[in-house]
């Protein structure tokens, strides 16, 4: 059996199609971690933070194609690769915004997450 040597090309679009496959994700995470803030959701609207990362993972299939990607034809591991990576970004990016936030009416801010 013959292996194959990639070429240089070969070698620079997979380079290239990971990077897009961990910046377009990276990018959702923190804008729905900033739409998840106080700054956008209410306190008692919170429970959407969850509901605004999900779209943020299923959008990405619609926008993947743009960025010359193939999103249909991912696995189950490609997906989880990109939901994990979204949920991280999103609740660094939304931890680090609720940590920062000032205290309002003497009332301080959530430390942890949407439901603690």
């Amino acid at each position: 059996m013959e292996i194959k040597t990639p070429t240089k090309e070969e070698r620079i679009a997979f380079h290239l199609r990971g990077i897009k496959m961990s910046l377009v994700p990276a990018l959702f995470g923190v804008a729905a971690g900033f739409l998840s803030s106080p700054y956008v959701l209410s306190v008692p609207h919170q429970s959407f933070s969850f509901l605004i990362l999900a779209l943020a993972i299923y959008a990405q299939k619609f926008v993947f194609p743009l960025w010359g990607i193939e999103s249909g034809k991912f696995d189950a591991k490609a997906w989880f690769y990109v939901g994990f990576l979204t949920f991280s970004y999103w609740y660094i990016s939304w931890a680090i915004i609720m940590n920062g936030m000032p205290h309002v009416n003497g009332v301080p801010a959530p430390q942890f997450g949407p439901f603690f």
